[in-house]
C-alpha cells in the first residue's frame, strides 16, 4: 500500500465525511476546542470496554497495565522520547494540575507566563500562588501580531528585568504555549525553552494543541516538562492525554489522585487512577493507525495549507485580514480572521453566547469569536474532512451575522 504524500494526499476533503459521525448539513470549524474522532476509533474504544467488560479482574489486575505501556510505547515513537517519560493522563487541564500541584513552591518562587496563557492554565497559576505563602507571578503581556523573535525578545526582557532586581528571588518555572488557544498561534516553543533554560528556569510546554498539528520531538524540544491532548488533533477519544516527565524530573511528579502505587515507580503510579474506563486513553492506538493510513506529513500538509488559504479567502470575502498575514509559519491548522465589527462594545458580544447559539442554531456550525488586541476574531480550524467551499460558505455566514450587527448600530 503506497502512503498518501504532500504532492499525493487523501482522499481528503469532504471525502473524509464518511469516515466521521457527523450528521447531514453539519459542518465542524472548531476542532479545536474538543476534537473529533474517525468511527474507527470509536469501534477500538469500544472493543477496549468490551474486553474489560468480558472479565473485569483479569483486566484490570492483569491486562490494563500492560495496554497503557503499549500505549505509550507508540507514543514515545511518535514524539521520539523514552516510552518510561510518558503517562497517560484524561486532558491538559489534569496534566497542568498534576506537575504544578506536585511541585514544592518556596517563599521568592515566580511563576511566569505568557498572557495568551489557556484561562484553566491562568487560574491554576493563581491557585498555586493563592495557596503557596510568598509565591509569586510574573505575566508576559503579548499582543498579536508579533515576530518570533519579538516574543522571545519580550520573554527574555522579563526574565532580565525580575533578575535585575536582586532581591534573593527566582524564577522557578516558566510556564508557554507551543500553539495558544486564542489567539491560535505557532509561538517560537524552541527557542522560548532553550533561552529559559539558559537561566535556569524550568519550562513547562502546554502543547494542548501540538500533538497531531505539528511534528512533536521531545528530545530535539528538551523542555522539563510537556504536556498535550490527544483528543484534539490526533483523533482519539476524548479525555486522552500524554504527559512528559523526563527522568531527571519523575521523583518531583506524582497523580492528583495517590493510589496504593504511591512511591511504586513513575509509570506504576499513573498506570493506576482507581477504578475507571480506560478505554479513552487506549483508543490511542486506533487514532496513530489511522493517521498511519493517510500519512502524517500528508495530513499536517493538507490541514495546514487548507488554514492558511482558507483564512486568507475568509479575511478576502470580509474585506479584512487574517492575524499573521506575513507570518504562515505561525498558522498550523487554525487561524484567526478579524471580523469587521463596527462596536466592539455591542452588547450581543459582551459575552460569547449570543454567537455561539446564533451560529449553530440558524447556520448548524460553530467556529468561537473572541476580542483580542483591540479587534474581534474568528478562529477557524482545518480538517480533512473540510474544503475551500466550506471556508468560503463559512465567510458568508460570518458577513451576514457582522452586517445585520453593524445594521443595528446605524439604527
Amino acid at each position: 500500500m503506497t502512503l498518501p504524500t504532500p504532492s499525493n494526499p487523501g482522499p481528503f476533503g469532504h471525502a473524509q465525511r464518511k469516515n466521521f459521525l457527523f450528521p447531514e448539513g453539519f459542518t465542524q470549524f472548531n476542532h479545536g476546542s474538543f476534537g473529533t474522532f474517525p468511527k474507527v476509533v470509536e469501534e477500538n474504544m469500544l472493543g477496549w470496554h468490551r474486553k474489560a467488560e468480558q472479565d473485569p479482574d483479569r483486566w484490570m489486575r492483569r491486562g490494563l497495565k500492560p495496554a497503557l505501556e503499549m500505549i505509550r510505547g507508540r507514543l514515545g515513537e511518535y514524539m521520539n522520547c523514552d516510552k518510561d517519560e510518558l503517562v497517560m493522563v484524561t486532558n491538559t487541564t489534569v496534566g497542568v494540575n498534576t506537575v504544578l500541584r506536585s511541585m514544592k513552591f518556596v517563599p521568592g518562587d515566580y511563576i511566569l507566563q505568557l498572557t495568551t496563557s489557556y484561562v484553566s492554565v491562568d487560574r491554576t497559576i493563581n491557585y498555586i500562588a493563592d495557596t503557596n505563602k510568598g509565591v509569586g507571578i510574573i505575566n508576559v503581556p503579548i499582543n498579536f501580531p508579533m515576530k518570533d523573535h519579538e516574543i522571545v525578545f519580550r520573554v527574555e526582557q522579563a526574565v532580565q528585568e525580575h533578575m535585575a532586581k536582586k532581591d534573593g528571588t527566582r524564577i522557578r518555572l516558566a510556564m508557554v504555549d507551543w500553539i495558544s488557544s486564542v489567539p491560535a498561534i505557532v509561538h517560537p516553543v524552541k527557542a522560548l525553552v532553550d533561552m529559559l533554560r539558559s537561566y535556569g528556569i524550568l519550562v513547562f510546554v502546554d502543547g494542548a494543541h501540538a500533538i497531531g498539528q505539528v511534528p512533536v520531538d521531545l528530545t530535539w524540544l528538551n523542555a522539563d516538562f510537556f504536556i498535550s491532548n490527544c483528543h484534539k488533533w490526533l483523533y482519539s477519544v476524548r479525555g486522552s492525554a500524554v504527559l512528559y516527565v523526563p527522568k531527571r524530573h519523575q521523583h518531583l511528579i506524582h497523580p492528583l489522585a495517590i493510589t496504593g502505587d504511591y512511591n511504586n515507580g513513575f509509570e506504576n503510579e499513573f498506570a493506576w487512577n482507581g477504578t475507571q474506563d480506560y478505554s479513552t486513553l487506549l483508543s490511542v492506538e486506533a487514532a496513530l493507525d489511522f493517521r498511519k493510513q493517510y500519512g502524517e506529513e500528508a495530513i499536517i500538509h493538507y490541514t495546514h495549507t487548507l488554514a492558511v488559504e482558507g483564512g486568507k479567502k475568509i479575511a478576502e470575502i470580509l474585506g479584512t485580514n487574517v492575524m499573521t498575514p506575513d507570518d504562515d509559519h505561525q498558522v498550523a491548522n487554525m487561524v484567526n480572521i478579524r471580523l469587521p465589527i463596527n462596536n466592539l462594545e455591542h452588547p450581543k458580544i459582551e459575552t460569547p453566547q449570543y454567537l455561539i447559539e446564533l451560529m449553530q442554531d440558524k447556520y448548524n456550525a460553530f467556529a468561537p469569536c473572541f476580542k483580542h488586541n483591540g479587534a474581534f476574531w474568528c478562529r477557524v480550524s482545518a480538517q480533512i474532512y473540510l474544503e475551500m467551499s466550506d471556508f468560503v460558505r463559512l465567510a458568508h455566514v460570518l458577513k451576514e451575522i457582522i452586517d445585520d450587527l453593524n445594521a443595528e448600530e446605524k439604527a
